[in-house]
């Protein structure tokens, strides 16, 4: 059967029947916990595998590499490159706290920090992701011209 003829086979299979299909290409007794979606594009990515070729060898350590360099970073995320001179502010409990962004450290209220968590500690209390707490994870950042490095 063609290309066309497996996915067409493919998205007409209710998700039973592609549960089946899972078995039989991936060679396991059953999916991932994924949606019918996913499962469905996973199986046709395994069959223009098998019909294309796979990764070369070098593709496949490339990605081992950055797999590596992913988990030393939670969900991916970079530290975002923020220059000095940058001001961050954020509202904590009705009170506004302003933080400079310096070379290699920060300035909070007259005081030197190593690093934006400990600033966000000093704030809460309580155990924060620096950069979150202040909002450099957010979706809005290229929108304010800071980047991730990576």
């Amino acid at each position: 059967m063609n290309m066309d003829g497996k996915m067409g086979r493919l998205v007409d299979m209710n998700p039973s029947q592609k549960k089946a299909e899972w078995r039989r290409v991936f060679g396991t007794p059953a999916p991932p916990a994924f949606g019918t979606a996913l499962i469905t594009r996973a199986i046709a990515a395994r069959y223009q595998e098998q019909a294309l070729g796979g990764l070369s060898k070098a593709e496949l350590r490339q990605l081992e590499v950055q797999s590596r360099k992913d988990q030393r970073h939670p969900r991916g995320l970079r530290a975002p490159t923020v220059k000095p001179g940058t001001w961050l502010s954020r509202t904590w409990h009705g009170e506004v706290h302003e933080v400079v962004i310096l070379e290699g450290a920060y300035e909070y209220r007259g005081s030197r920090y190593r690093s934006l968590t400990a600033i966000a500690k000093h704030i809460t209390g309580a155990a924060w992701s620096g950069p979150r707490f202040f909002g450099l994870h957010s979706s809005r950042l290229g929108a304010l011209g800071v980047t991730r490095h990576g």
